[in-house]
């Protein structure tokens, strides 16, 4: 029963066609998640 668990998770890892295209906004969204941390610490950037 394992090998065939084994077996779904490599098969399911080798599929390029299924990857998903990254967000196009994700370096935004990145960076205003990392500023509302840093704000969060008590550190506040000039905008």
């Amino acid at each position: 029963m394992e090998d065939t668990k084994k077996k779904k998770d490599s098969e399911t890892m080798d599929t390029p066609e299924e990857k998903t295209t990254p967000d196009p906004n994700w370096a935004h969204d990145a960076l205003q998640e990392l500023e509302d941390w840093i704000e969060s610490q008590g550190v506040y950037i000039r905008q």
